[in-house]
């Protein structure tokens, strides 16, 4: 067929395909746009509300006040229900206060872990996602009273869960979100019951109810203050498609007196940790999948060492990276 033939019946059918792909990529777009809108919005709104999280069956309630402008980030959380623990976060700075125990743990995150969990989510990196998730705009909601689109995101595989998120229309601020399993059925849930959005935090809102006195402190170390691993006896080949290996370090194991090694691999929204521990002669060795809720574990025994995957991912993403960790002692990365 030369170059300048175009059959008369087909023109139609292209001006269609070609009308049709510019509204996917419009769509496309116009669904990026809502979410980069919520990771502008998680950095520089203030609010207060109430936090339910539903897991297993399980519900908890927490009271959360989220402070955010040029000084940084503030939050506190309140458990409402279930063992007493309040949070307080400065930036990357954790203080967790223990009524029940008198105790207080300090120590340095990078925005995760005693966190909540809308405002880890809010704070992704969407344009990076898109190597590996879909996006798509669905139907508004109402959650606690205020108008919300929601938001579909999708893996493009069957190595990651999928969420569903609700952005608040006027202020883009999540306000709830549902972790979705391989058949896109909820595996859990947090959303506001309800939510003040604030010019300003009032003070008393920031002050923890403890002062500590009297209590116990604790200050925990950091990965990051420990040094990454240059090298490691250790290989993964391959890494499951869209992670990549984010950290790895040394932790002494309790009960151990050889340390271990940590990684831990992210795609950016998914996280899987991944445990090197030299097997000692009375410790019992764990083979075998075993799911906690939404979190796997997989465990294998390679080179007289334990190897424990855990993550909040399907159970054929840890089976998987079970099966691709290599002992490779002496060899060079």
């Amino acid at each position: 067929m030369s170059s300048f033939f175009f059959p008369r019946l087909l023109l139609p059918t292209f001006i269609f395909a070609t009308c049709f792909s510019s509204v996917v990529q419009a769509a496309d777009q116009a669904t990026l746009d809502v979410l980069l809108r919520m990771q502008t919005a998680s950095q520089n709104i203030n609010y207060h509300g109430t936090l339910v999280f539903l897991q297993n069956g399980q519900v908890q309630s927490m009271r959360v006040v989220h402070k955010a402008d040029k000084t940084g980030r503030f939050e506190r959380l309140i458990n409402l229900n279930g063992v007493a623990r309040e949070v307080v976060r400065k930036d990357d700075l954790v203080i967790c206060y223990m009524p029940d125990s008198k105790e207080v743990m300090v120590s340095r995150q990078k925005l995760k872990g005693n966190v909540n969990v809308l405002t880890q989510l809010a704070g992704n990196d969407f344009t990076e996602l898109q190597k590996n998730y879909e996006f798509t705009l669905e139907s508004m909601e109402r959650i606690a009273g205020r108008e919300a689109q929601r938001v579909l995101i999708q893996p493009k595989d069957n190595l990651r869960y999928g969420y569903r998120l609700w952005v608040d229309d006027e202020k883009s601020i999540l306000l709830k979100s549902d972790l979705l399993s391989e058949q896109g059925e909820s595996l859990e849930q947090a959303m506001f019951a309800d939510i003040a959005i604030v010019d300003h935090i009032p003070e008393n809102l920031l002050q923890p109810t403890s002062t500590g006195d009297g209590f116990t402190w604790y200050e925990r170390e950091s990965d990051n203050s420990k040094p990454m691993i240059l090298d490691s006896d250790w290989k993964i080949e391959p890494l499951p498609k869209g992670f990549t290996v984010s950290s790895r370090f040394r932790h002494q194991m309790l009960g151990s007196s050889v340390p271990s090694e940590h990684w831990v691999l992210s795609d950016g929204l998914a996280n899987i940790s991944i445990y090197f521990e030299k097997l000692t002669d009375d410790q019992e060795a764990f083979e075998g999948i075993s799911p906690m809720g939404v979190v796997n574990a997989f465990g294998t025994i390679n080179a007289e060492h334990q190897i424990t995957i855990i993550g909040e991912v399907p159970a054929i993403t840890v089976e998987q990276l079970a099966h691709s960790v290599i002992f490779a002692s002496g060899v060079e990365e």
